[in-house]
């Protein structure tokens, strides 16, 4: 006994109905991968971002630190690369290095801290009856820090380190 089978065509409607299907169920995977890979993404760049504001703050600190060391009056240059996310960078209380930097969560601080005093710059507004030489100072004097490559002098001098943006 043999059995025939007669194929029927498929219709227009059929097959344009199965092209649907399959470019819907690419979409479903391609959209949320993508949302995913974006997330990745941007979380690593954040991550990049703190890396080298942390690389950054601890370079200032120890050359501060090791020119201090080597006596009143010694200098040294150091080129350091700010990533555009930094908005300001300024001394506290003439022992903390502040690095405010903006990411997508908002404006964060990174904070560093010398054993010795720093002075910068520009005067920063300070606690009132402040009777360091160094009080509260800042490296630049706009509220904006410009990206790029930045060569900070540090100039030793008999109680602190000045640290100011060479020219």
């Amino acid at each position: 006994m043999r059995l025939n089978f007669k194929s029927r065509p498929k219709s227009k409607a059929q097959v344009s109905v199965e092209y649907l299907i399959i470019i819907g169920v690419s979409f479903a995977i391609l959209i949320p991968g993508s949302y995913f890979f974006y997330g990745y993404s941007k979380n690593s760049n954040e991550a990049a971002v703190r890396s080298q504001i942390n690389q950054m703050g601890n370079s200032i600190i120890t050359n501060a630190e090791s020119i201090y060391g080597l006596g009143e009056g010694s200098l040294v240059t150091l080129e350091l690369r700010y990533p555009r996310n930094i908005r300001d960078v300024y001394i506290l209380s003439d022992n903390e290095l502040v690095i405010r930097y903006e990411l997508s969560s908002g404006i964060n601080e990174a904070v560093f801290f010398s054993k010795i005093p720093l002075s910068g710059n520009y005067t920063y507004p300070g606690r009132v009856g402040c009777t360091t030489p160094c009080g509260n100072s800042s490296l630049t004097n706009r509220t904006t820090t410009e990206p790029g490559t930045h060569n900070l002098k540090f100039i030793s001098k008999t109680n602190h380190v000045f640290v100011s943006v060479a020219k």
